[in-house]
């Protein structure tokens, strides 16, 4: 299979893609956007990248030390306790970060006033770094339909943080703390472990993502040869070493808590070596397009609602293909609905290198009626028209399903031209961002309601992907 230039050769001409065009895209997506960032509590179907990059492990920002949590709820909305609870968990996952980044720094100015016990220095650096803090602010925010639940990002200015923080009184506060403030220094050594122990929430609910990866990738090469096979053993050794990293992280938290001695300092170290295994695994996943949608499929099972899509081609997952092979791709639905079915070249050599072309294969100006009928099978090729040509390498196409129609396939069919709309991706991100283009934000109906009520999440949506090897003859 080829990029534009070469797979879908029946219709020339068909690589066109106008400014007029990618304006007018552009438009209908800030339209969308616009409409959720003016909502406190929009639902919309994908996390915002802040929140992603937080689950993650990824999250910097450039001049800003930040903090996010999230808490659940129940009902259409969530309400204004909810909203508190959240805030206040973001402020002490901010205080956690801001302590355990300036311990060293101001660890020896700390052990010169007195002999005081590592935990209790942490504790009083994290009950100080909360309560003297000021400039912090709420960056953003985000309601999860699917698990209930409502996420908060706060910030502060970097250079803010740390004059503050830099100034003797600071010092002083928590020099008084640790000799005359005990009951603050315990309750603080708690704190810091519930905040310990919502992150391990965070992360127990990305390892079982990725171990769901695991399973979509063993499924995705079972046709594969054995260099693909090989190609991503390394990927489940990485995961099998985060899932040993987090049942230490989730045993030294039980045996803290069941003898009430929290062992401050290996918690503490063992959150950051999760945090850097979880970090790397997640960069490495974001470098492949293959794994980054198929990790994004992972995630998107929570919206669907019993809806599910599956693609693959016609030969099986991960077959090889060779120069001149027609290929079809095999498209199934468990609930009627509307599709977009995307092409992402081998252009750029490996799976992850350099800009792709993601070309728009379904609907098309030739075949543009996108709707799909549960249990019903889409061929799409079944003109004939995708061809095996160089570049070779591994092809990676994509779908995603929709209960309501994409607001975007009337401006992509315009600027297809005549032929299958295209545009350029510099990254994954790129490509992940195109595909969740169309989506409509939903909003719930009904007011604010907590206890009780029926929840209103989004419009079922759902995502799928496979990808075939090309060769020479």
């Amino acid at each position: 299979m080829a990029d534009i230039k070469k797979t879908v050769y029946m219709f020339c001409g068909c690589a066109a893609f106008f400014s007029k065009q990618r304006i007018l895209a552009a438009a209908v997506w800030f339209v969308l956007i616009f409409g959720f960032l003016m909502s406190d509590t929009a639902l919309a179907a994908f996390p915002p990248d802040w929140l992603q990059a937080h689950l993650d492990g990824t999250l910097k920002m450039k001049n800003l030390y930040n903090g996010v949590s999230f808490a659940e709820y129940e009902g259409d909305l969530p309400g204004y306790d909810t909203m508190r609870l959240a805030k206040d968990r973001a402020l002490d996952e901010l205080s956690y970060q801001l302590s355990v980044s300036v311990r060293s720094t101001f660890e020896d100015s700390i052990v010169k006033k007195g002999d005081y016990e590592e935990q209790n220095i942490a504790s009083s650096l994290f009950i100080s770094t909360r309560k003297v803090l000021s400039g912090i602010g709420e960056r953003d925010k985000w309601t999860d339909a699917g698990k209930r639940r409502y996420w908060v990002l706060l910030v502060i200015d970097k250079k803010e943080a740390d004059r503050q923080m830099d100034q003797q009184k600071f010092i002083n506060e928590v020099v008084d703390r640790l000799e005359h403030k005990q009951d603050e220094v315990i309750e603080g050594i708690k704190q810091m472990t519930m905040v310990l122990n919502n992150t391990m929430d965070i992360y127990n609910d990305r390892v079982d993502q990725l171990e769901g990866l695991l399973e979509t990738i063993d499924d995705k090469i079972e046709a594969s040869g054995t260099q693909t096979r090989e190609g991503y053993g390394a990927l489940r050794v990485e995961i099998l070493r985060l899932q040993s990293s987090r049942k230490v992280y989730e045993d030294r938290l039980v045996a803290s808590e069941q003898k009430h001695d929290q062992q401050m300092d290996a918690l503490i170290s063992q959150n950051e070596e999760l945090k850097v295994l979880l970090g790397q695994l997640s960069q490495k996943i974001q470098g492949d397009y293959f794994l980054a949608l198929a990790d994004d499929d992972v995630r998107n099972k929570d919206l669907n609602r019993g809806l599910n899509v599956q693609i693959r081609p016609d030969k099986g997952q991960g077959a090889d293909y060779y120069s001149g092979e027609r290929v079809k791709f095999l498209l199934h639905a468990s609930k009627g609905c509307f599709v977009k079915v995307t092409y992402i070249s081998s252009a750029g050599g490996s799976a992850g290198a350099g800009k792709k072309m993601n070309t728009l294969l379904f609907p098309n100006e030739h075949d543009a009626y996108n709707w799909i009928n549960a249990g019903e099978t889409k061929v799409i090729g079944r003109f004939g028209e995708l061809e095996i040509q160089d570049p070779f390498g591994m092809d990676v196409v994509t779908v995603v399903a929709s209960e309501t129609q994409f607001s975007d396939i009337e401006a992509l069919l315009k600027g297809a031209n005549g032929g299958y709309y295209s545009e350029m991706s510099s990254n994954t991100r790129g490509t992940l961002d195109i595909r969740k283009r169309g989506i409509t934000v939903v909003r719930p109906a009904g007011g604010a309601v907590t206890g009780s009520g029926s929840p209103s999440p989004p419009a079922a949506v759902a995502t799928d992907t496979c990808f075939i090897v090309s060769h020479s003859k």
